[in-house]
């Protein structure tokens, strides 16, 4: 259910866009079988300043800093074990079981309050788009709940605004979609409520042909003031 929920909500965003301890989750992947397929960490956990990341028991990225990614790794076709653990104490903080059958690209997002999983898996499309940029948000900010997310000129004034995003649940990456490249200024409010302005990145600029993921993340330690990791998708 929960998945067709996500499938849905990313639906909707696509359409919108276009107009603290550590402890241990198990479970398994929200995507569908993936052979080549390439997988990053992005660390979203609040509590570890730092994760590494195993593939079958052995490491395949360490020291990955929070808010930001691993490089993709290659995995072979078959069933894997994933794993992610607190680079400084060892714990084991994500572990489940992946059947790797077809070829993608993925990302796998560990954060506080994604239930069983304890993590988002998304799919990557790093495929650019010439004389374009394309752009996509992702929610992972257990503190912000859902969120409305506006992509404005750097002086546009938010009383007179249309959110680009009227709703971002949190735990759903919304689809990617294609924007004139430019600077851009990108102010998350609470749901509905534009008032309330929990993150305003100030003027961002997308190059043309890049491939961006914008993460919204509690900040290091968990709770607010949310953060936004700005990251390249593009191989």
């Amino acid at each position: 259910m929960r998945n067709r929920v996500a499938i849905a909500a990313a639906a909707l965003l696509s359409a919108s866009l276009l107009g603290c301890e550590e402890s241990r989750t198990s479970g398994f992947l929200i995507s569908g079988p993936t052979s080549g397929a390439r997988v990053r960490v992005f660390n979203a956990v609040t509590t570890s300043p730092a994760v590494d990341f195993l593939l079958d028991g052995q490491v395949a990225a360490s020291g990955v800093a929070f808010g930001a990614p691993s490089g993709y790794v290659s995995v072979p076709s078959g069933s894997h074990r994933l794993q992610i653990r607190s680079s400084a104490s060892g714990t084991i903080l994500v572990d489940f079981t992946q059947d790797f059958a077809t070829s993608g690209s993925f990302s796998l997002i560990p954060a506080p309050g994604l239930g069983t999983s304890g993590a988002l898996v998304t799919a990557d499309d790093p495929t650019p788009t010439a004389g374009q940029t394309r752009v996509r948000l992702i929610n992972v900010a257990a503190a912000a709940g859902p969120v409305s997310v506006y992509v404005t000129a750097p002086d546009a004034d938010l009383t007179s605004a249309t959110p680009s995003v009227p709703l971002l649940p949190f735990g759903v990456a919304s689809d990617y979609v294609t924007r004139t490249p430019g600077t851009y200024r990108i102010r998350f409010t609470r749901a509905g409520s534009p008032n309330e302005v929990l993150l305003d990145t100030g003027g961002v600029t997308f190059a043309a042909g890049s491939v961006r993921s914008l993460v919204l993340t509690d900040s290091p330690g968990g709770g607010l003031p949310t953060m936004m990791s700005n990251i390249s998708d593009a191989l």
